[in-house]
């Protein structure tokens, strides 16, 4: 079925346009460490198991095929020049993946590896397309370092209000601060929505090897590849009347969020050994679709495909986890948008144009080339080159905004449909494609093709997508801007509706569409108002554990006047689990900011730095307490089995970084209970671990301070699995 009209309702899976289910006025959101609630994402887990809460139901066990597809018989031979590289996939074993291969190791298929376009030479890097990210902060406290002020840490991001003292601590109106990471730079700027990672998402990572960590030199890179991707969904869904936006997970300057990661030599080395790689770290969430620019030379791309032909919202494509992989010979925003195109369901084999391996025959497209193990004929149906940076050349295939009654798209799935897309309104509603009324063909490779033999058409992995025109008729939802109102709310306007996420034992996240006309919105709290915010999205500290309240949020408009509260939603914040347990996973949330500890970039080097970064439920950001005598803790991360140790001398501005857990003073660590959470004494000392106003590569790095019983020094320790 087509998608609604109107932007999706909810990108923290309360409801969304296609449910109509969604106009009840109280919503009981409530999150005790890891139950579902309306916005709560579960918790996250890590190990072998899949892991997070899907949003929309469960996923199918198979895949529904129009007809059973035929099996491939043999594996396609090798060829490594070209990126054509099959190890760690397998002749599938049941009709999962019948078509396909199998992936080894996980529950997931894949239509191999795709070719490079000609003259690509995988082995060759693509070089920097935006400039290297500015450098870490000198780690060296300052003589006499003091803490931060607390506005200063969410300047350019959500607004905070102390619900204690009923103050908001800094407002989004302006533009970022300095000391943060800014405004997004021209050309990486994505649609932002609800509080930027909750519900269904697409996770940009960049995985790399020991000694081989490229993050600061490609950073704005791969924020501007992951915005061209989204320009490619959002300008092919206008050639329908529609709008698409791929929903990122996004930083508060609405960029991509983009994970660092390490793995193993052994395991970058093939598709299936690298996503048990980054499974085993977490990387296996329902809700998540892993979007990975891999520094390595394996492939050209490759990813995961489920194959189902379903039109329901109940189709495997719209589910978890899925792995799509660009090697660094082609990394570009083509290359992402084909291999996401295959994560969200598309090519299937029953579509009009189909090559039945998972790509489409009629160019210009860019899911469309010649592939393996078939080489069908191309035909030459949008003349128009540019079109190769578009999806769906004639929109009859896999993806259209607005399919005609009983045709393919509407009896089959439609990846205009996926949830993992922000839909909305485009400029035309009732567009015809017109393509060219004699199909002209293309040269097509020998029916039997050597290892030699490239496709006819691939995608363009080499090139920075430069579509005309500029995006425009974006969702409104942009948590971080200022809102220029164009008209003034009458009497009876109603405010817009909020949900709740990210509740702790004393903190949550509010976020709600924006409304058009308004200059600010008044955030309720239990029925009276804690303050007036520019942003879309606020965090609420200094909320008493296991308590019930209620948040609702009215517009007001430049003469203020205030609207009619919207929906009123009410939910509990986590009871107090009492002092950690040995052995049991933790996640440290910071009681201001709302992020979590993170050892940066999952890496297992001694010396890394811890940072406090947006929560996302891996590896890096699990903890465990250990008993280190005379009242006091290690805290051992569980990604390395090392222990956070202080970087030098017990002084103000010390950061924390993990070395080999011994018996060190600098690695003990003092727990005084403190307002729902938690204050983290370095042994011997009176000063706390808190977050510094140093920016690190999109967190703030950690250090040791005096105390002054501020939120940023407040530690909530959420029980993981």
């Amino acid at each position: 079925m087509a998608v609604a009209a109107g932007l999706v309702a909810g990108a923290l899976g309360i409801k969304t346009a296609l449910d109509p289910a969604a106009s009840h006025t109280s919503v009981t959101a409530a999150a005790n460490g890891s139950v579902d609630g309306v916005g709560v994402v579960a918790d996250d887990g890590s190990g072998s198991g899949e892991t997070g809460t899907a949003e929309g139901g469960s996923k199918p066990a198979a895949p529904k095929r129009d007809e059973k597809a035929t099996p491939i018989k043999e594996i396609p031979k090798d060829q490594p020049d070209r990126g054509m590289v099959y190890a760690g996939l397998n002749l599938p074993s049941n009709d999962r993946c019948a078509g396909s291969l199998e992936v080894s190791g996980v529950s997931l298929c894949s239509h191999g590896p795709d070719a490079p376009p000609k003259d690509v030479d995988i082995h060759k890097d693509i070089p920097p397309v935006s400039a290297a990210a500015a450098p870490a902060p000198v780690l060296t406290p300052a003589a006499n370092a003091q803490p931060p002020a607390a506005a200063d840490l969410v300047k350019g991001a959500a607004p905070v209000i102390d619900a204690g003292q009923k103050a908001l601590l800094a407002d989004a109106a302006g533009a970022p601060q300095q000391n943060t990471a800014g405004a997004a730079p021209a050309g990486s700027s994505v649609v932002c929505e609800g509080d930027g990672s909750s519900g269904n998402r697409v996770q940009v990572v960049y995985v790399h090897t020991p000694g081989n960590d490229r993050y600061a030199q490609y950073l704005a890179s791969f924020k501007k590849w992951a915005a061209d991707v989204d320009v490619i969904y959002n300008e092919s869904a206008k050639e329908t009347g529609g709008a698409r936006h791929v929903r990122f997970v996004t930083e508060p300057d609405c960029s991509v969020s983009v994970l660092n990661v390490q793995v193993s030599d052994s395991e970058i080395a093939e598709f299936s050994a690298s996503n048990s790689a980054l499974a085993a770290q977490g990387f296996n969430r329902k809700d998540r679709k892993y979007m990975m620019f891999t520094d390595a030379k394996v492939y050209c791309g490759i990813g995961t495909f489920a194959g189902d032909e379903r039109p329901g919202q109940d189709n495997i494509s719209n589910f978890g986890p899925s792995y799509g992989r660009t090697d660094s010979g082609c990394w570009s925003g083509s290359t992402a948008a084909h291999e996401l195109g295959h994560n969200l369901g598309a090519v299937n084999n029953s579509a009009p144009n189909s090559s039945k391996a998972g790509h489409c025959v009629d160019e210009w497209d860019l899911m469309c080339y010649s592939d393996a193990p078939y080489y069908p004929q191309m035909k030459t149906v949008c003349p128009d080159r540019s079109h190769d940076d578009r999806l769906d050349c004639n929109h009859d295939d896999y993806y259209n905004t607005n399919p005609a009654p009983g045709s393919y798209l509407t009896t089959h799935w439609n990846v205009a449909n996926n949830r993992f897309l922000i839909a909305g309104n485009g400029p035309n509603p009732n567009p015809t494609p017109t393509p060219t009324s004699t199909p002209t063909s293309t040269k097509s490779p020998t029916s039997t093709p050597t290892p030699s033999t490239s496709p006819t058409s691939t995608p363009s992995p080499t090139h920075t997508p430069s579509p005309t025109p500029t995006p425009t008729g974006s969702p409104t939802a942009t948590p971080t801007g200022s809102p220029s109102p164009t008209a003034t709310p009458t009497s009876g306007t109603t405010g817009p509706d909020v949900t709740v996420s990210q509740v702790t034992q004393n903190s949550a996240m509010l976020s709600w569409p924006a409304t058009p006309a308004a200059a600010g919105y008044d955030v309720l709290l239990n029925g009276q108002s804690v303050g007036t915010v520019h942003a879309t999205v606020v965090g609420l500290v200094r909320l008493a554990p296991g308590t019930s309240y209620s948040v609702a949020v009215a517009a007001r408009d430049n003469a203020g006047k205030v609207s009619k509260p919207g929906r009123t939603v009410t939910f509990k914040t986590a009871a107090d689990g009492g002092r950690p347990q040995p052995g049991t996973h933790y996640t440290m949330v910071n009681g201001l900011t709302g992020q979590a500890a993170d050892l940066w970039g999952s890496s297992m080097n001694n010396g890394t730095v811890a940072i406090a970064y947006q929560r996302t439920g891996y590896a890096n950001q699990k903890w465990v307490f250990d008993d280190a005598g005379d009242g006091t803790v290690r805290i051992k991360s569980v990604r390395s089995d090392k222990c956070l140790q202080l970087g030098g001398d017990p002084v103000a501005g010390q950061y924390v970084a993990q070395q080999p857990c011994s018996g060190a003073a600098t690695q003990k660590w003092q727990l005084t209970a403190n307002g729902g959470g938690y204050s983290l004494t370095a042994a011997g000392t009176s000063l706390v671990l808190g977050v510094s106003d140093r920016w690190y590569y999109g967190g703030w790095l950690l250090e040791l301070q005096q105390s002054n019983n501020q939120p940023y020094q407040n530690w909530t320790l959420q029980k993981t699995s």
